[in-house]
């Protein structure tokens, strides 16, 4: 039986959607989302939980939930059960096709929904209907919204994994830390992604997912390219959970991944079989790899803001 603590260790693509990049099948004009501030500019100071994801508090149409915010997602997700309880508006449109980096497709519906954060409101959000519940149940944390970059694309979000804490601040008002290192957001498929070098390959592009609770997954493709699966390399087994359900996939360690000037040793690394015709890219950096910086991601301007450790070599395996 797998339990939420195997889960959590050994996971590296524990995840609420899984990496979910969402296929909108609909052509029908929306309107740009506007995100509003209380204050004009942030919202406080938001806890998160030490480990596992960055989840939040959060109020739809009223109602109140747990939400995740998933860079990994390219639109918001509600859970189908909590929408239909919750009455959410279902605009005349063509059915949503939502992608996991494995496992098969989900087809759902889209609703309309008004969600408010503490200090931050943003209305007429789209968002995909899908059972969540599932991998809510999987994971252990009872969560029913995922804020995607449609929302995420509009505000920086920033990060601060000293504290555990997190907050959304507006696109014209965030501040560049003197000492922080700025990584060019690459879109590929859609996805924000960054180069990383994984031991003396060259580097690949991956996204940045903080939906994902693990250090680094990659496609078996990726991982043959990086020489992960050459002979002699020690595999293990570790499992994922995503909106293709709990999968079982093979996990290497890496003994240096480079990301900007900083180089992590002995970093766990899962392959993952992708989802066949899935829009997905190579492989993902999850919360674990990004916890070790303090991290602001601008969607918006295309870039990763880290404030670099003290130490240009961290280990990653042996530090749990």
């Amino acid at each position: 039986m797998t339990t939420r603590r195997t889960l959590l260790t050994r996971a590296g693509l524990l995840a609420a959607g899984g990496a979910a990049l969402f296929l909108v099948r609909d052509r029908l004009p929306w309107p740009p989302l506007e995100p509003r501030f209380a204050d004009g500019r942030a919202t406080p100071w938001l806890p998160i939980p030490r480990q596992g994801l960055i989840e939040v508090p959060a109020v739809v149409n009223g109602r109140r939930l747990r939400a995740i915010v998933d860079t990994g997602a390219e639109f918001t997700a509600v859970d189908a059960a909590f929408a239909e309880r919750a009455g959410l508006e279902r605009p005349l449109a063509a059915p949503v096709l939502a992608y996991g980096v494995s496992g098969r497709p989900s087809l759902a519906h889209t609703v309309r929904l008004d969600l408010r954060l503490p200090g931050f409101a943003i209305d007429r959000v789209r968002a995909a209907a899908l059972d969540l519940a599932a991998i809510s149940a999987a994971t252990g944390r009872d969560f029913q919204l995922l804020i995607g970059r449609d929302v995420l694309s509009r505000v920086v979000l920033e990060a601060d994994f000293t504290r555990d804490r997190v907050r959304l601040v507006a696109a014209d008002r965030a501040a560049t830390p003197a000492e922080a290192m700025i990584l060019p957001l690459t879109p590929r498929s859609g996805a924000p992604t960054v180069p990383v070098a994984i031991e003396d390959a060259a580097p690949l592009d991956l996204l940045v997912d903080t939906g994902a609770s693990g250090w680094i997954a990659l496609s078996e493709a990726a991982a043959a390219q990086a020489g992960l699966l050459a002979p002699g390399r020690q595999v293990s087994q570790a499992h994922s959970v995503g909106l293709g359900g709990l999968s079982v996939d093979r996990l290497v360690t890496a003994r240096r991944v480079r990301l900007g000037p900083v180089t992590l040793r002995d970093i766990d690394v899962q392959i993952y079989s992708p989802a066949a015709h899935a829009p997905a890219p190579s492989g993902l950096i999850g919360l674990r790899l990004l916890r070790r910086f303090g991290m602001a991601v601008d969607l918006g301007r295309r870039r990763l803001v880290l404030q670099t450790p003290a130490l240009s070599v961290v280990s990653g395996t042996n530090a749990r």
